[in-house]
C-alpha cells in the first residue's frame, strides 16, 4: 500500500470512528438563583501521534460552560464568555459561582441585586487548583484541579463543597461564609536590615490550618546560605490570611526526621509544633520543647493499578542485609544474593511473589539518592494474583518499620 493510501486509509478510519461515536457527555441547563450554567460539548484533537500508535486524526468529547444571569449571557472583563468548569458554592451566604479557566471569577449579586464580577489572583498558568483548608476534622483536604476536561455529571460536577476557607490556586483564599476574597504572598517578604531568606514553598498543597482559623501551613525547601557548603535548607511557611504576610520556620532533618516534602502532613507538623498565641491574641506556630522523633520507616507507592513498591529513603546500602536477615526469618520466604556491582540486592519470593531488591545510590554524593527499594520482579509468574504481590510487598514494608522502629539502624540514616 502505498504512503498516500495509508495515509487516506487513516483519515478514513479516523471520520467513521468521529461519526460512528455518539454524544455521551450531557448537554443542559443547570439553575443556581438567578443564575443558568450552560453545559455544552465539543470535541478536541486527543494529541496523540502515529509514532506512538495513536491516531492522529482522533478526537475526545470535552465540556464547555457559560453562564447567564437573568437570561443575560455573561462575560469577564476581558470578554470570556466559555469556561473550562463553572462551579456553585451552596455553603455561600448568597448564589454564588466560580467561572474556572486559569484562573477564577467569583460571580455573585450585591445587596442592590446588580451582577458582580470579581477576578481572583491564582497565579496559574495552566490547570486551575482548589483546595479546602478545613475539609477533614479542620484540616486541609486533597488538591482538586480542574482543566479542559469531560464532566459527565452536570450535577455532582458543577458543585464546590467541602469546608469554608477555600484555596485557590496560590494567591487567594475565599472565606465561603462571607465571600470574602484574602489575597496572600507565600513567601516570606524582604525587610530592610533583615537577612533575604532563602526558602521557597514546596508547592501550593496546605499541610495544615491554625486551630483558629487564621494561618495555614506549607512546607518549604531552599539553599542554606549561611552554611559554607551551601546545604539544602528546609522549613515550614506560615500563612496568615488577614494579612497575607508569610513567616518562616527552619526545621532539621536530624531533630524533626522527614525524607522530602511528602512526609510533612498535618499529622507530622501536630507531633512536632504546636499553635499558641501571643500577647496580641495572634497565633504562633512553634516546635515543642519535647517530643520523641517518629521512627523511619518504609514509603509505599502504587506504580500502576495492583503493582506496589516500598521504598526506604536517605537510608545507606548496608540495610540490604538487615533485610535479608528478616525476610530468611520470615516462614515459606526463600532469599539469595542478586548483587551487582553498582549496588547490593536480593531476589526474594514470599507468598508466591517475586520480589526484587535493590539498593541505590551507593556511589552518589547525595544523601536523596541513598535508598533502599523492592518491588515485583519480572520473574513473579504470569499467574500469580495482583494481591499476592500487594500483600508480600506490605509484609516486607511491616518488617522494616518494626525494626527501624527499634532506633538500632539510626547510624544508617542520612538525615544531613
Amino acid at each position: 500500500m502505498t504512503r498516500s493510501r495509508c495515509l487516506t486509509f487513516v483519515a478514513v478510519l479516523s471520520l467513521v470512528s468521529q461519526a460512528c461515536a455518539a454524544a455521551t457527555l450531557p448537554e443542559a441547563t443547570v439553575v443556581h438563583g438567578p443564575f443558568e450554567i450552560v453545559a455544552g460539548v465539543r470535541r478536541v484533537s486527543t494529541g496523540t501521534f502515529p509514532n506512538q500508535g495513536g491516531n492522529p486524526f482522533a478526537t475526545r468529547e470535552v465540556s464547555e460552560f457559560q453562564v447567564r444571569w437573568k437570561g443575560k449571557p455573561v462575560a469577564t472583563a476581558g470578554g470570556n464568555r466559555d469556561f473550562w468548569r463553572v462551579l456553585r458554592l451552596p455553603a455561600a451566604p448568597r448564589p454564588a459561582l466560580l467561572l474556572v479557566t486559569t484562573g477564577f471569577v467569583l460571580a455573585t449579586e450585591d445587596d442592590g441585586g446588580q451582577l458582580q464580577l470579581r477576578p481572583i489572583k491564582s497565579e496559574s498558568s495552566s490547570l486551575a487548583e482548589v483546595q479546602w483548608l478545613d475539609a477533614r476534622d479542620g484540616q486541609p483536604g486533597p488538591s482538586q484541579s480542574f482543566g479542559i476536561e469531560a464532566v459527565p455529571d452536570l450535577e455532582t460536577g458543577t458543585r464546590l463543597e467541602g469546608g469554608r476557607w477555600l484555596r485557590l490556586g496560590s494567591r487567594s483564599v475565599l472565606d465561603v461564609a462571607s465571600l470574602t476574597v484574602h489575597p496572600v504572598d507565600p513567601w516570606v517578604p524582604i525587610v530592610p536590615g533583615v537577612p533575604i531568606t532563602s526558602l521557597s514553598r514546596e508547592g501550593d498543597e496546605v499541610r495544615m490550618f491554625s486551630p483558629g482559623r487564621s494561618q495555614y501551613v506549607l512546607a518549604a525547601s531552599g539553599i542554606d546560605y549561611s552554611d559554607p557548603e551551601r546545604g539544602d535548607a528546609h522549613g515550614l511557611l506560615v500563612v496568615d490570611i488577614a494579612s497575607g504576610v508569610a513567616t518562616e520556620l527552619r526545621i532539621d532533618r536530624r531533630r524533626f526526621r522527614f525524607a522530602g516534602p511528602d512526609d510533612i502532613d498535618a499529622a507530622w507538623i501536630a507531633h512536632h509544633f504546636e499553635w499558641s498565641r501571643d500577647a496580641a491574641g495572634r497565633e504562633r506556630l512553634a516546635p515543642r520543647q519535647r517530643f520523641k522523633p517518629w521512627p523511619w520507616r518504609a514509603r509505599l507507592r502504587e506504580m500502576r493499578p495492583g503493582d506496589w513498591q516500598l521504598e526506604v529513603p536517605r537510608i545507606d546500602a548496608a540495610f540490604v542485609a538487615v533485610l535479608r536477615r528478616l525476610v530468611e526469618a520470615e516462614p515459606g520466604a526463600q532469599v539469595r544474593d542478586a548483587s551487582r556491582p553498582w549496588g547490593p540486592g536480593l531476589s526474594i519470593t514470599l507468598d508466591g511473589c517475586a520480589l526484587d531488591v535493590r539498593a541505590f545510590g551507593v556511589e552518589s554524593s547525595s544523601d536523596d539518592e541513598h535508598r533502599v527499594a523492592a518491588w515485583s520482579s519480572s520473574e513473579t509468574p504470569s499467574a500469580t494474583p495482583a494481591p499476592a504481590c500487594e500483600r508480600a510487598v506490605r509484609r516486607i514494608a511491616a518488617l522494616i518499620d518494626a525494626e527501624l522502629a527499634t532506633g538500632r539502624h539510626d547510624a544508617l540514616l542520612k538525615l544531613e
